[in-house]
């Protein structure tokens, strides 16, 4: 049987939903809100597994005719890590994690609380402002431009698509429907970057040693400027809802000496990234007693195994001090987010000038009333009123 789970108000509150998967055998056919079905795995144990596991491909090459196949990157945005052999993503993976090297974010980790302050200078004391739209969407531009050093043009085309597409809209586009915007911002940049910056070091290396090559350099920008973004306005907006909902562990965020483990907490928690990318079975297996056939697609959810009781104590609960916390809100292994040391950084700087100086704001409203980005890859609020 094939469920139908993915309505407007799973992404508002899907933990019911996940818990009765989880307990009625972890591993269900589904049917995606773009119609065609996939195996949707719920408990931590497979999830880790399935992120491990090589005859799970995230190439759609490997995808059927019948299942869901997510969305379909075309070339030259998809050859940076999508349709890349094994060895060439590895060694694709290490250009990108050297430029976003823990020395280097440690470099700009200093100038973060700037760049967080910058998006909120001119709101005044005791206004109400929507923290989606005036924050929450246009920091990642703001964070790309001066860590990735891209060219002022470039910045301006980056903010523009987010602001049409992840901001409070009537009727937003797709992120898919607006690939052609995406593919002239990532062509700008490979003819702009220049100097020693990241896209610069990056371009300059395609263009002298062909590695990363043309191809996989605009595959490499797409990801680094596109991918993980709502994955942040959804982390940021989504943890700035749950502190304001939850004053005790406020209190206790207040008293940590650093914010990096309340970052993980609220990661797990919260779950951004509801499914990992798809992944397409490159032969038969088994998950959990279950066929799995050749081409079929397999969704992997993080936000279960972010809260299965088999792994997590008490997981509907927000606990910052945590002391074990294996999360999987970024992925795990070779797939893994590659922004994961960014997006922790980003984070933590929000949360330090946010929630830890004088512009402490509080919720303008009913919680409950908070509506959410209806999705079932990524979960956010849409709006998110608060008074500074």
């Amino acid at each position: 049987m094939t469920l139908e789970i993915f309505d407007a108000g799973f992404a508002a509150d899907p933990w019911p939903m996940l818990r009765r998967l989880r307990d009625d055998g972890g591993v269900h056919r589904a049917r995606t809100p773009d119609g065609p079905p996939a195996w949707l795995v719920t408990r931590f144990a497979d999830v880790r597994a399935g992120l491990l596991d090589n005859r799970l491909s995230t190439r759609p090459r490997y995808a059927g005719e019948t299942d869901y196949r997510g969305f379909v990157v075309p070339p030259p945005l998809d050859h940076g890590f999508l349709e890349s052999e094994p060895d060439d993503h590895a060694r694709l993976r290490r250009a990108v994690t050297a430029e976003l090297s823990p020395r280097r974010l440690a470099e700009w980790a200093r100038t973060a609380p700037e760049l967080v302050e910058a998006c909120l200078s001119d709101v005044e004391a005791g206004a109400e402002i929507d923290l989606i739209e005036r924050f929450a969407v246009p920091l990642p531009a703001a964070v790309l431009g001066e860590l990735l050093g891209l060219a002022a043009p470039e910045r301006e085309a980056l903010l523009r698509w987010a602001t049409s597409t992840l901001a409070p809209s009537a009727t937003p586009p797709r992120a898919r429907d607006t690939l052609t915007t995406m593919r002239a911002i990532v062509l700008a940049t490979m003819e702009r970057a220049h100097g020693d910056t990241v896209l610069g070091r990056l371009v300059s290396s395609s263009r002298e040693n062909g590695s990363p090559s043309a191809e996989e350099l605009a595959g490499v920008i797409f990801y680094l400027l596109f991918v993980w973004y709502e994955v942040v306005v959804d982390l940021v907006g989504g943890s700035a809802l749950a502190l304001l909902t939850h004053p005790d562990q406020l209190a206790v965020l207040r008293g940590m000496p650093e914010t990096r483990t309340a970052v993980d907490e609220l990661l797990r928690y919260q779950s951004p990234q509801v499914v990992s990318g798809p992944r397409f079975a490159t032969t038969e297996l088994d998950i959990a007693g279950h066929t799995i056939r050749s081409g079929q697609t397999v969704l992997l959810c993080l936000a279960s195994a972010n809260h299965d009781p088999e792994i997590f104590d008490d997981p509907t609960e927000l606990d910052l001090t945590r002391p074990t916390n294996p999360h999987l809100g970024l992925g795990h292994g070779g797939h893994a987010c590659l922004g994961t040391a960014l997006v922790r950084t980003i984070t933590a700087a929000v949360l330090d000038r946010l929630f830890l100086d004088c512009r402490t704001p509080t919720l303008a409203g009913d919680p409950r009333n908070i509506q959410w980005r209806s999705g079932f890859r990524h979960r956010g609020p849409v709006r998110l009123p608060v008074v500074l």
